[in-house]
């Protein structure tokens, strides 16, 4: 297979060096086709598109371009929503939401309001879900609940068979509905991402010329245009600007009349390593759509390019949204010390030591190399615990990598054979999320195993980039805590195959406890076992009266579960809380992700990753005033894939008391904490205070922050003799 794949690439890379064009995305069989264009030998696979490089003459300076007005924003889907009544409001015009078709024969509801007139754009990305089948079924229904305005099945091409349709017209002012299932009652989509765009008005029409990247209309700020193409061999380009970690959502129309006359086009982006990406899904049915999501990972000018696909052509609306990259603060750490990659079979690790003990909300890699077949290689990353991670194993793609790995980016690696200057998601198979909640401080090692003889390369650098959980602050009052060291906490056990144990676990990769030396696990010294469905449950706890403040559950876990394989749940587990004698409950916690085993090198070595030791924390408001019971529930079907399991140590509820005001008078070597901290700027006055606004001068000020003050080692309030400074904290969490 690997020997296939390169040979398939070595015929696009020769292509490429030869006539300075290339072909499309790994999964589609279709290309830009233009006099500059060549279409490369289709590929037997359907997914995202492979991409057609352009002559390196027809680059020039490229005209201004603009940021979009409306900025996307992001949404986690929120059960129950499986039918109009429970709908998920989508809260905007421009939204992107993460999903789960779960458990089978799941269907998930959206709602939002239109005008009449109003077009809607809107897709599905299925590529990251770890069951394997991708194939997700979108409709957009009327305010009545029941007509479907339209539906689709198989436009999208970053996940084969995923969805998209653009342009559906509203009819009337009103309340309007998303569905998205599978195509079938027994298979689950873990996750998906809906992409949304609600255009209103009329599209800004193109101006011609427009066929190259020198004479580009510049994209309008309202993200929407129209145009037609007079040819199979016209193309039109529209200039976007994008910042690093930008995610764009690009949707086509090819029936904006619907008027039953369709034509087949493509999306094209770029450029990368002189490559545009494309959408060029085969469908030719009408309203016939292509949607197009991707990643930067540097700040510029890119292009997006309306071409043929095929001999047809017509006119088209053209839509385009832009979720801005988090402006939330991280830490980046790397390590910039060239090292070879020798030729198969062979390995190499490259370390960072982290100084600072910070607990993981959010974890990215990147990685820059280079290497004569980058096929060959499998990369792993093991944290100072011990944890290991497969980033990726035998990526067809073309040296030399420069990528960003994040989980909340567009598209997985491996949807092009371009991994320059992007973004991506790992492949399905594999989560950063693993290392949530845990500890930073210690040596991170990056492990590069090339499998094959004949090629060799070097790794140039690769960096860790950490978003910190955010800690609780103020005065904590503990409502319940237990370790297990010294008794069971009061919890109990229950349920088919029932394995809970409370010592020490000594199987593989879970052989320690959190703190000390006792824990909770499904076994202690082994697998669980097949056909389990079990709980793990805490003693009745009363939350007491919160007023203004927070109430929290927290524990900290590791885990090795078996995935989900199209139709076959191999595990499951989740963490509820139930209000005792009601049937008021909340999930907390899911389990929805892949099978956490993986193999690497040559010969082949089997990696048992795992998540954890890391901290879980959930808030707990809801349940105030009442008691409650905490619920670990596990349950695995009879298959062969089965793991170490799950640990839980340390769990504490707790309730918070905030301060919310703070007064100084002059004052020297003053430092504090007050609420989390938002963001940082620099004050003129003393250069010394971290708010989340400047303040220009503190003399007699009085500073109302809604979430966070903090202020800095020798901070001073020192304006005019005895100057008192004033925060008035408007909450905490």
């Amino acid at each position: 297979m690997k020997k296939c794949l390169l040979l398939s690439l070595l015929c696009v890379f020769v292509t490429h060096i030869t006539l300075a064009k290339a072909g499309m995305p790994c999964d589609n069989t279709i290309v830009l086709k233009t006099p500059k264009f060549l279409q490369p030998a289709k590929q037997t696979k359907k997914s995202a598109s492979f991409l057609t490089p352009f002559s390196p003459q027809r680059f020039s300076a490229p005209p201004a371009s603009l940021a979009l007005t409306s900025t996307m924003i992001l949404k986690d889907e929120i059960e129950p929503n499986n039918d109009v009544i429970t709908a998920m409001p989508l809260g905007g015009n421009d939204v992107k939401v993460k999903g789960y078709i779960n458990p089978n024969a799941d269907i998930d509801f959206y709602t939002f309001t239109a005008n009449a007139g109003d077009k809607v754009y809107v897709a599905t990305q299925t590529a990251f879900s770890s069951p394997g089948s991708t194939d997700s079924i979108l409709d957009i229904i009327s305010s009545d609940g029941f007509q479907v305005l339209e539906t689709d099945d198989n436009d999208g091409s970053f996940g084969s068979n995923s969805s998209s349709i653009a342009g559906t017209v509203i009819p009337a002012t009103g309340t309007y509905y998303i569905r998205v299932r599978h195509i079938s009652t027994s298979i689950k989509l873990l996750p998906y991402y809906l992409y949304f765009r609600l255009q209103s008005g009329t599209p800004v029409a193109e101006t011609e010329p427009n066929n190259s990247t020198s004479t580009a209309n510049v994209f309008p700020n309202s993200g929407w245009v129209s145009g037609a193409l007079s040819s199979d061999q016209d193309s039109d380009y529209y200039s976007i600007s994008l910042n690093a970690g930008d995610t764009i959502f690009i949707s086509l129309d090819f029936n904006p009349e619907r008027d039953a006359t369709t034509w087949n086009g493509q999306i094209g982006f770029g450029e990368f390593s002189l490559f545009y990406l494309t959408a060029a899904d085969p469908n030719t049915q009408s309203p016939n759509s292509e949607g197009f999501f991707l990643t930067v990972k540097i700040s510029g000018t890119y292009y997006i390019v309306v071409a043929p696909d095929g001999n047809t052509f017509g006119t088209y609306q053209l839509s385009a949204s832009v979720l801005p990259a988090s402006n939330t603060a991280v830490s980046v750490y790397s390590n910039t010390t060239v090292k070879a990659i020798p030729s198969g079979p062979a390995s190499i690790t490259s370390t960072i030591n982290i100084p600072a003990n910070k607990r993981i909300e959010s974890l990215k890699v990147s990685l820059n190399l280079f290497h004569g077949n980058i096929a060959d290689l499998d990369v792993r990353l093991t944290s100072p615990s011990g944890n290991t991670v497969i980033l990726f194993t035998d990526i067809a793609a073309f040296s030399p990598m420069d990528i960003k790995l994040d989980d909340n980016a567009a598209i997985p690696l491996g949807s092009f054979p371009i991994v320059n200057n992007i973004v991506y998601q790992p492949p399905k198979e594999y989560r950063l999320e693993w290392f949530k909640g845990q500890l930073t401080q210690g040596t991170w090692t990056l492990t590069i195993a090339d499998d094959t003889a004949d090629n060799a390369g070097q790794l140039n650098s690769w960096g860790i980039e950490i978003e910190e959980q955010e800690p609780v602050i103020g005065t904590l009052t503990s409502i319940y805590t237990n370790d297990f060291e010294t008794n069971d906490g009061g919890f109990i056990h229950s349920g088919a195959q029932d394995e809970w144990e409370r010592g020490t676990p000594t199987f593989a990769p879970i052989t320690t406890a959190n703190s000390g030396t006792k824990c909770w696990k499904t076994d202690l010294d082994n697998t669980y076992n097949f056909n389990a469905n079990f709980d793990l449950i805490s003693p009745n706890i009363y939350i007491p009266a919160i007023g203004n403040n927070n109430a929290y559950l927290s524990w900290a876990q590791k885990f090795q579960f078996a995935g989900t394989d199209n139709a076959d749940t191999h595990a499951y587990a989740y963490v509820e809380i139930q209000e005792v004698g009601t049937v008021n409950r909340k999930r907390v916690w899911e389990w929805l992700g892949p099978t956490m085993v993986g193999n690497v090198g040559s010969p082949s070595v089997t990696i048992n990753e795992a998540a954890g030791w890391g901290l879980s924390r959930v808030n707990i408001n809801d349940f105030a005033t009442k008691t409650i019971r905490v619920i670990f529930h596990f349950e695995s079907d009879a298959s062969n894939t089965r793991l170490a399991g799950w640990a839980i140590d340390d769990v504490d509820i707790f309730k918070t008391f905030c301060p919310n005001n703070l007064t100084l008078t002059d004052t020297n070597n003053y430092s504090g904490v007050y609420s989390r901290v938002v963001a940082s700027e620099v004050i003129t006055a003393t250069n010394e205070v971290t708010t989340n606004t400047t303040i220009q001068n503190p003399s007699n000020l009085v500073y109302q922050a809604t979430k966070a003050i903090v202020l800095l080692p020798n901070f001073k309030a020192d304006g005019v003799g005895g100057t008192v400074f004033s925060a008035q904290i408007g909450g905490c969490n």
